[in-house]
């Protein structure tokens, strides 16, 4: 695996990705979003994005990533604007403070994310690199 990758089940798909530390995690899991909603490199817009702040404080990094995720699933559905890449200050098992810097979509998503679930979601940690999946029901 590389360091993001999506899969499918039968009734929904889901994204795989780790990191060497909570911040690399959170960066891939919204790479690999990015690739389910948008395919592979799309040309984003020429326009100048904006920089959306986003904090969250949860009981653990399952809800720091399923949070980032609806937030950025949110952006791309109901304002057209697509999560381009993150200013993280502050990542932990607990808590994420960031910028989401974004651009106005290249396209509609591809697919019509209805939520992004906690399935089987849990972060492990394994020689040093957090590993985790999510489901998303579409």
């Amino acid at each position: 695996m590389r360091n993001y990758e999506t899969f499918s089940t039968t009734a929904d798909t889901g994204i795989r990705f780790r990191g060497r530390g909570h911040a690399e995690l959170y960066a891939n899991a919204l790479r690999g979003l990015n690739l389910l909603l948008f395919g592979r490199n799309p040309r984003l817009a020429k326009q100048k994005g904006t920089a959306i702040p986003f904090r969250f404080r949860g009981d653990g990094p399952e809800n720091v990533l399923v949070n980032l995720l609806a937030a950025a699933v949110a952006l791309a559905g109901q304002e057209g604007q697509q999560v381009t890449a993150t200013d993280i200050r502050r990542a932990d098992g607990c808590r994420l403070d960031a910028l989401l810097l974004t651009a106005p979509c290249p396209r509609l998503p591809r697919i019509d994310v209805k939520a992004v679930t906690y399935h089987d979601l849990r972060v492990r940690e394994r020689n040093g690199v957090l590993r985790a999946a999510v489901v998303l029901d579409i």
